[in-house]
């Protein structure tokens, strides 16, 4: 009877022993599971991580090159005097994207610090190491897998911070981008004002100021938006003016009647030719004593011609020389080949595109057969020329 006893004993403490056995096994092999899946989060956690920084250092490159162009313009003179309404939300959209740049900067910082961010270093994957005791250590595994598993959820709020940070960085420099476009749209409809309101000025002002105002109301050429670009714009204003006041004096100047008068009958022979005048003791190295001028035309701009004049096709004039009409004719002849009317006449088989032919021939056509339309320094033209160019009216 005890013999049973013993049997069954000990029977009974190699069926626990067994179950014990068969147990530790088992928390090892859920331990392990635990754990490789852990590392496996980890690593899908950690290239999150590495993603997300990556977003945001390209999110800073391209939002600090904004913000130090932008700073060029607010740092100017011209923003500076500048009153009007939308040069302060710029200001103030220049100063929210430095706070999120400094924001990227302080998150960057913190993932680099060593201690801060253990999961931009992570444990070595105890799965696949050589030197894994032989047997497995449930409660350790369970450590370690625990341990990574914070390591991965550290990863993955450091990552949200970076893409949170990324994202407000984009939305600022977004804002930037919209008061900046709205900053320059209301310097180019203020500089078009300046247009209109100084109509007497040159047009050579006019079309300058133009092709700023241009780039000005074009969104696709903010990169080119500067400070000097902004100065450049108020220096065209300035020139516009300076012009404007330059010939409201002249206007007024009874000494210079003479050449309005001059300046008028050009324009009245330019059939719409837009004409600016520049008048200098010498022209094309000719001064007293010598009937000279010049003619400088653009097809742009609705077509237009600065002509240059000496002080002697002045004296000519008040004199009653009609040679000196036969320059001016000269000279405005010049303008007109841009005419779509004329410019057959002017490009085809009786002038080649001549200038000075074709300028000579055009003012004899209106009936000044003198040496002041030209024949003196470049000859006669023939009667066709003559007659084509009297077709360009």
């Amino acid at each position: 009877m005890r013999a049973r006893r013993v049997v069954a004993v000990v029977a009974v403490a190699a069926a626990a022993v067994g179950i014990l056995a068969g147990g530790f096994y088992g928390w090892g092999v859920l331990a392990e599971q635990r754990a490789d899946a852990a590392y496996e989060v980890l690593d899908a956690r950690v290239e999150s991580l590495d993603e997300a920084q990556g977003a945001l250092e390209a999110r800073t490159r391209s939002a600090q090159g904004e913000a130090d162009r932008v700073r060029t313009v607010v740092a100017s003179g011209s923003f500076a005097a500048d009153t009007d309404p939308a040069a302060a939300p710029l200001r103030e959209a220049l100063v929210a994207l430095d706070l999120a740049l400094t924001e990227g900067d302080l998150e960057e910082g913190d993932e680099a610090a060593a201690g801060e961010a253990p999961a931009a270093e992570p444990v070595p994957d105890a799965r696949s190491s050589a030197d894994d005791p032989p047997i497995v250590i449930p409660w350790e595994v369970m450590d370690e897998a625990a341990e990574v598993e914070a390591q991965a959820y550290r990863a993955n709020v450091a990552a949200n911070e970076l893409l949170t940070t990324a994202e407000t960085a984009a939305d600022a420099e977004e804002a930037l981008g919209a008061a900046e476009v709205t900053y320059f749209g209301a310097v180019a409809a203020r500089g078009r004002a300046e247009i209109e309101t100084n109509a007497l000025a040159s047009r050579k002002s006019q079309v300058d100021l133009g092709y700023l105002l241009a780039q000005a109301e074009d969104p696709a050429q903010a990169a080119a938006w500067h400070g000097g670009f902004l100065d450049s714009v108020q220096a065209g204003v300035q020139t516009l003016r300076d012009s404007q006041a330059v010939e409201e004096a002249e206007l007024a100047d009874p000494a210079l009647e003479t050449r309005r008068e001059i300046e008028a009958y050009a324009r009245s022979l330019s059939a719409g030719v837009v004409l600016d005048f520049v008048w200098a003791p010498e022209v094309s190295g000719l001064g007293e004593g010598w009937l000279s001028g010049t003619a400088e035309t653009y097809s742009s701009d609705g077509g237009w011609s600065i002509i240059s004049l000496n002080y002697t096709v002045e004296e000519a004039w008040a004199e009653g020389d009609e040679n000196a009409r036969a320059i001016m004719e000269h000279e405005v002849g010049h303008t007109q080949f841009i005419r779509e009317s004329c410019e057959p006449l002017f490009t085809g088989p009786v002038f080649s595109s001549d200038h000075e032919m074709w300028a000579t021939a055009w003012s004899i056509s209106l009936g000044y057969d003198l040496p002041g339309s030209g024949i003196e320094a470049y000859g006669r033209p023939s009667d066709e020329q003559i007659a084509t160019a009297a077709q360009c009216r």
